[in-house]
């Protein structure tokens, strides 16, 4: 089983989660440090209110008893309110410092009442002082302003929606160019490359349109000049293979003509020269119908399969001489409509294949319906006086003309066994399930 491939975030929104994430831990660190500062300032002038009800008290009693009536001050704890006694587990320890309670459920909710203590000394003795700020004794003023935290929540909302409609504005102005020139780009062709680059609204995308369309014109000129040298060169080597081939068949007329004995060694020189041609004329077809434009137009006609292949094997049966190689072949009676040039030639590159690199063992060739298995046995060694006539290029051109021509085609190592498999057309339901 495949491993699943990880998937990963477009670059788009990978910015637009980098920013939104970055504006929101922002805006509610801003939010925090504001709210921190607005508890410390209301503690800051709490704590001087009382620090002044203090001084106030050392200073004449009775005055600031009237003056600060809602700071009471006694000199033990217990004789405080029992509000304030109960909103604190044990009196203020420490002298000068400013205690503070909340009555809220949560964090986030609106304290129901709020309880100061504060201890300090005077010439009589330890004092106590508190103050408590309930929703019934809120000045009248405050309470036109009520809801401070609710709002600064609001305005934080809002802050962050405005940053996230920002931040899309942008990358949407941003994104629809790159996605136009990535469309672009898929639709570039052989007509299209020809047109000036479109204007993407920024010059950082319009110099990339730019090296794109160049390079790829670069890339399809040289395309271009491979395929007519590869076809030029094709057809001017046709000429000097049928004359290599005239004079080997000449050859071996005179040979079966005359009454003398041959030299062996004459022979397999001829012979070498025979399989050198016959490699050249194959790859050199092969070469001229990868240089075709169009494979669609081929002219079908109905082919006997069997035949065809069994007429192949004959032909290719002299790569064998002087090997001790057992070909078993087997046909299966099956006509279909084909384009014959291009599959005599592949067929053709995968029996010459197999039996060229065939020292010993066997060769078996299957056919059945229409597809076709070649198999050889894979020599343990290289054989260092084998000649190479190739066959491992004429494999990597059967390789595009399947590829071009829409067949399915394999070939891979099995062990000791080297397996070619070629479909002619999409694969047939029997021959699939016979073949598994």
């Amino acid at each position: 089983m495949k491993a699943l491939k990880k998937r990963q975030i477009s670059l788009k929104w990978f910015v637009a989660l980098a920013f939104l994430s970055l504006g929101i831990l922002l805006v509610v660190g801003y939010t925090m440090l504001s709210l921190n500062y607005f508890v410390n300032g209301m503690d800051t002038a709490m704590g001087r209110n009382m620090e002044k009800a203090a001084q106030g008290y050392l200073t004449d009693p009775t005055t600031a008893a009237h003056l600060f009536d809602d700071y009471p001050v006694t000199s033990s704890w217990s004789e405080q309110p029992q509000l304030i006694q109960r909103a604190f587990s044990q009196p203020p320890q420490q002298e000068g410092v400013l205690y503070k309670e909340l009555d809220q459920a949560n964090f986030l909710s609106r304290p129901s009442a709020v309880y100061f203590a504060m201890h300090f000394t005077t010439p009589g003795g330890d004092r106590y002082m508190s103050h408590q700020i309930l929703p019934g004794q809120v000045p009248r003023l405050l309470t036109q302003h009520r809801g401070g935290f609710r709002t600064l929540l609001w305005i934080s909302l809002g802050s962050a929606l405005t940053l996230g409609l920002m931040i899309w504005l942008v990358m949407r102005r941003v994104s629809r160019p790159i996605s136009a020139l990535g469309n672009w780009a898929r639709g570039l062709n052989e007509q299209t490359l020809k047109d000036p680059a479109p204007n993407f609204s920024y010059p950082e995308l319009n110099d990339f349109a730019e090296l794109v369309r160049s390079s790829l014109s670069s890339a399809q000129l040289g395309l271009e000049r491979e395929h007519r040298f590869l076809r030029h060169t094709s057809h001017e080597l046709r000429t000097p293979i049928s004359v290599v081939r005239n004079n080997v068949e000449l050859l071996h007329k005179l040979q079966d003509a005359s009454q003398q004995q041959v030299d062996l060694r004459q022979l397999q020189a001829i012979e070498r020269i025979d399989r050198a041609s016959q490699t050249m004329l194959h790859l050199t077809e092969t070469l001229l119908w990868l240089s075709r434009d169009n494979m669609e137009s081929l002219p079908a006609k109905p082919v006997q399969l069997d035949a065809l292949v069994q007429e192949l094997v004959e032909q290719m049966r002299y790569l064998l001489r002087g090997k001790d190689v057992d070909v078993k072949l087997k046909t299966d009676p099956y006509s279909m409509p084909l384009a014959e040039a291009p599959a005599r030639i592949v067929l053709g590159n995968l029996i010459r294949n197999a039996f060229q690199h065939s020292n010993d063992g066997e060769v078996k060739i299957l056919q059945l319906h229409n597809c076709v298995r070649v198999s050889n046995t894979v020599s343990p060694v290289d054989d260092p006086d084998k000649e190479d006539l190739g066959f491992g290029l004429g494999l990597q051109l059967t390789t595009q003309l399947t590829s071009k021509l829409g067949w399915r085609y394999n070939n891979q190592q099995k062990g000791q066994r080297q397996l070619a498999e070629l479909w002619l057309q999409p694969p047939h339901a029997d021959a699939a399930a016979r073949l598994r």
